[in-house]
């Protein structure tokens, strides 16, 4: 063994190394490992934890051995070289964190202090030791430390700004980006500032009220977005969240801060929200030129007589669900004896839908005039809306109903592409028709070229006709249920003898009481037409509004 003597007659007695009870006594209880060496560095004496550390089963199991015995040898030669150093110079050890590694490899974390041993005369005989078992310790700082790097090295590479301040709202810790955004690159340079050390903007002053405000026990601040740090020529953005920090008792210590620059978002959002703002101008804009579409002065038939003596009249209602709407009808004046009436419900809302309500309307407008049935009018609708589906790959349709009314034939000529059949009134009667065609044909858009068809019925002075858009018996209520095509019949059956305003205004106030509510999800169109003549006169209790 290097450097450890192996004379043991220089071993003291027993009873001259501790001569009273009680530190016998406090040597054998006490947890920290005590023990004594004399000038080779061997064990003289050793307490009971510190045998039973070194796995011996008494002192004098100990006794004249050394830390080769227990130890590795790299161990040993670090203790025997210490002790050596400590006899030759007088100089003490204190509170020497050392890593053991016992013969077994069980590794270990001692804290050792060791001192000069002198006897009863002063004359230096040996070293004395007492070490303390910190390896959970240890273990426990080391973990905490591993975490606390971890978590230092993720705040540290987070784009987000975090910072903790203390009591008196100063920065105790800053992650890396807030420290480039205060314009510092250590944390030594931030420690114990505030904002105000920073910047002189009135945000770093609402900063500080901020945190002050937070310090004193009020709420936190929570996703705020806030002004920036930034001078008001750049206008930059953050999201700031501010919680206070408390110690064991509830007491608060200090607050810790996120911020996380959302300058990109904002002026994404003011650009969006100034293209929409320009795009809202527009769309009132198409609003205001759709509505005027609709007729605001009916034809009269035959032409320039009076309104009163019209053999037909009008009246209309339209409710659109959005913007700009899908619904949309038209009535054009054929000849002074034949009326064109179109009622169509494009698919969708919005712009795309107001593009192709005046796509079909011109489409009708110029070929309505000089088409021979109604059902070649559905053709060319439906041939005007298969190119748009072919180059856009997208689904465009709408339904439709066109009717021609020959006021001297006493008919109504009319074809449907896949639109709710509208109801007759009949004056005489007071009997309801519904003009279903017996085979359903398809809305425009839906089947290339084609071929609808076309049907004529009656329509006898006194008559009314009902056309509308599904939103009128689709409108559903809180539980669900849709107005109905059967609740609209009975509506009609009750308010026969009202003329058509009347009967469109009754309607939409029956729709929003059983819905509970003015503003629907689709677009409500609808549109009469009357047949006067001579036998109105002999309706009892039949009233025209002009």
């Amino acid at each position: 063994m290097s450097g450890a003597p192996t004379d043991l007659s220089s071993l003291l007695p027993a009873d001259a190394i501790l001569d009273s009870s009680i530190v016998r006594v406090l040597m054998d209880t006490i947890p920290d490992h005590i023990y004594f060496k004399d000038r080779q560095s061997r064990f003289v004496r050793n307490n009971a934890s510190h045998v039973r550390s070194l796995g011996a089963t008494s002192s004098a199991d100990c006794m004249g051995k050394t830390d080769y015995d227990f130890f590795s040898r790299e161990h040993a030669d670090d203790a025997f070289r210490d002790e050596q150093e400590i006899l030759r110079t007088g100089q003490p050890i204190i509170s020497k964190i050392e890593h053991n590694i016992l013969l077994d490899g069980t590794d270990a974390w001692v804290s050792t202090t060791k001192m000069l041993w002198r006897d009863a005369s002063g004359e230096v005989i040996g070293t004395f030791g007492i070490t303390r078992d910190i390896t959970a310790t240890k273990l426990a700082e080391d973990k905490f430390n591993e975490e606390r790097t971890l978590l230092r090295t993720i705040i540290d590479h987070l784009p987000s700004r975090i910072y903790v301040k203390d009591a008196a709202g100063r920065y105790v810790l800053n992650n890396r980006a807030h420290l480039l955004a205060l314009g510092a690159t250590e944390q030594s340079q931030v420690s114990g500032r505030t904002p105000l050390d920073f910047f002189s903007t009135e945000r770093a002053r609402q900063a500080v009220a901020d945190d002050q405000r937070v310090l004193s026990g009020g709420p936190p601040i929570l996703s705020e977005e806030k002004s920036d740090f930034a001078s008001a020529d750049r206008n930059r953005w953050a999201l700031t969240t501010k919680v206070a920090l408390h110690d064991l008792h509830g007491k608060i210590t200090g607050l810790a801060g996120i911020s996380h620059d959302i300058t990109e978002r904002k002026r994404t959002e003011q650009e969006l929200q100034q293209r929409t703002d320009v795009m809202e101008v527009d769309v009132q804009m198409a609003r205001q030129i759709q509505e005027s579409f609709f007729p605001h002065v009916y034809p009269v038939f035959p032409r320039e007589v009076p309104v009163e003596a019209s053999e037909l009249r009008f009246a209309h209602r339209y409710i659109p669900a959005a913007t700009l709407g899908g619904d949309f009808f038209d009535i054009l004046q054929l000849s002074d004896t034949q009326c064109g009436i179109l009622i169509c419900d494009v698919m969708g809302h919005g712009v795309r839908a107001g593009l192709l309500t005046a796509l079909i309307r011109g489409v009708v407008e110029e070929f309505a005039r000089r088409a021979s049935s109604p059902a070649l009018v559905l053709a060319e609708i439906n041939h005007c809306l298969m190119p748009i589906i072919q180059q856009t790959g997208q689904p465009v349709f709408a339904t439709a109903f066109y009717g021609i009314i020959d006021t001297a034939a006493a008919t109504l000529t009319y074809a449907n592409g896949g639109h709710p059949p509208p109801l007759i009134v009949h004056g005489a009667t007071a009997r309801i028709d519904s003009l279903q065609l017996e085979s359903p044909e398809p809305a425009a858009g839906l089947l290339e070229g084609f071929v609808y068809s076309s049907q004529s019925i009656p329509f006898n002075a006194g008559d009314t006709l009902l056309a509308y858009t599904d939103g009128f018996f689709e409108a559903s209520n809180a539980e669900g249920a849709m107005f109905g095509d059967a609740r609209l019949r009975s509506f009609l059956r009750d308010h026969a003898v009202v003329s058509g305003r009347v009967l469109i205004d009754l309607l939409v106030r029956e729709i929003v009481n059983f819905t509970g509510r003015e503003d629907f999800e689709d677009d409500l169109c609808a549109v009469t037409i009357e047949s006067t003549g001579q036998s109105c006169a002999l309706r009892p209790g039949f009233v025209y509004e002009i």
